[in-house]
């Protein structure tokens, strides 16, 4: 594994590289300073204290101690930057460990409603079928009401009479003197009117049994309707437990990602400026090895000739040969599924007054569960202009669908959908319609597409 400061460590050997030329140039003099025994007893023998200008310039050896020191300390704060860059990767990593688990769990979370969005969807296709079965039986029974209605008062002003008939038939009958032929001819009115008034007896039995059947029937349905509507709330409360689960999971992912990114942005510009000053110190530091090495050599020079001088005059003075320095020895170490409940108002490239559509537009009913059309990836889950919440998802391939009118997101950007999952539900009021629109590239094509 490369060293997190392998790029520091080659300025770093380089400059020890430099260092350690400067540091073999200026050997004798340290060795000089130091009070080498051999170098010492030449300085006595030859009066080294009446030459002050052996003695080197304090301000470089200063500028090379504070140098020095500089490093060293830097040294240890790289060594304590190294191993907190380290803690910080190793946080990185656990964070983006936790963020891929994240990532996963939400994809599975958005998978497991896939089953929950198709329950649910079913429930509110039954309950749009019993609304409208509801709705035809209603409409039947106002049209029985109404020919019972009509039934009645047609029979309204014979009532009356049919009543006196059928409790004094004789008396009625009697009430007035009439000849043969009228009472006769009465008589058949009345047979004639009896059977009317049977038959539409009949008629209303027959009415008021088929009233009496749809509001049964309409009872039974209006029951039904009310398990349906309990199984739908509970439904739609359980996906939407499990769709805030993924959502919240995706959105973890998305915050562990962007600290770590930060995180780690913070480490490397620490790291950055921390090398950036020790390159600086460690040039500081040659430059004053090699200002104190110019130094030693002009000494070393002068001290030549200072001995040249000496040496020559001895042997003026006396006839022996002056005894030879000692050498100087230098040593040192090398470092598929539907995607709403609802009905089609109009379809891709049908005529509407502003051109040909470019997708599909669907009437649903208020509150409707909207599932993804495909599997892939969520671009885009937010509200757009007037187009209510819209979703904009990545199908690969080229393919984006985008679904407009949603009055609900329970996806966030950068989650991991699988297709038929849960994604939103419609407004909860109002008539609301679903834009499904297909695009490959830029351009729309037919929603209808297979994928």
């Amino acid at each position: 594994m490369m060293n997190p400061l392998s790029g520091h460590a080659v300025v770093r050997s380089s400059a020890a590289a430099r260092v350690m030329l400067a540091r073999s140039g200026v050997l004798l003099f340290v060795l000089v300073l130091s009070g080498h025994p051999g170098q010492a007893a030449v300085h006595h023998r030859h009066g080294a204290s009446r030459h002050p200008s052996l003695t080197p310039p304090s301000a470089s050896r200063a500028a090379l101690e504070a140098a020095r020191a500089r490093e060293i300390a830097l040294r240890q704060q790289q060594q304590q930057e190294a191993r907190r860059l380290a803690n910080a990767r190793q946080t990185d990593a656990q964070a983006s460990a936790l963020a891929s688990q994240d990532r996963a769990r939400a994809t599975r979370l958005s998978a497991a409603t896939v089953t929950a969005a198709g329950q649910l969807q079913d429930t509110e296709e039954k309950m749009q079928d019993i609304t409208s079965r509801m709705s035809d039986l209603q409409e039947e029974r106002r049209q029985v009401e109404s020919e019972l209605h009509a039934d009645a008062q047609a029979l309204a002003p014979v009532l009356p009479v049919a009543q006196r008939l059928s409790l004094y038939p004789v008396d009625t009958l009697l009430t007035q003197p009439l000849p043969a032929d009228d009472t006769i001819r009465g008589l058949l009115v009345l047979r004639g009117l009896s059977t009317t008034i049977e038959n539409r007896a009949e008629t209303l039995r027959t009415h008021q049994a088929q009233l009496t059947q749809l509001n049964s029937t309409l009872a039974e349905q209006q029951h039904d309707l009310e398990a349906l509507e309990s199984r739908q709330t509970t439904q739609k409360d359980a996906l939407a437990r499990q769709a805030d689960a993924a959502r919240a999971a995706q959105l973890r992912s998305n915050a562990a990602a962007r600290e770590a990114a930060s995180r780690s942005a913070d480490e490397a510009r620490r790291n950055r400026e921390l090398q950036a000053e020790l390159a600086h110190i460690v040039a500081t530091e040659s430059a004053a090895m090699a200002q104190l090495q110019r130094e030693a050599e002009q000494a070393e020079r002068e001290r030549r000739k200072r001995e040249a001088a000496a040496a020559a005059a001895r042997a003026r003075s006396v006839s022996t040969p002056a005894a030879s320095l000692p050498p100087v020895h230098s040593s040192g170490r090398q470092s598929s599924n539907a995607i709403v409940a609802g009905r089609l108002l109009s379809g891709w490239g049908e005529r509407t007054e502003a051109g040909p559509a470019s997708g599909n537009t669907y009437a649903t009913a208020a509150g409707a569960s909207v599932r993804s059309p495909c599997s892939g990836s969520v671009e885009f889950a937010s509200p757009f202009r007037s187009y209510g919440q819209m979703l904009i998802l990545n199908c690969g391939r080229g393919y984006r669908f985008v679904l407009g009118g949603l009055g609900s997101l329970n996806v966030a950007t950068g989650q991991s959908l699988a297709r038929g999952a849960a994604v939103g539900a419609m407004p909860a009021s109002g008539s609301p319609t679903l834009l499904v629109q297909l695009r490959r590239g830029t351009k729309p094509v037919d929603p209808s597409t297979s994928l």
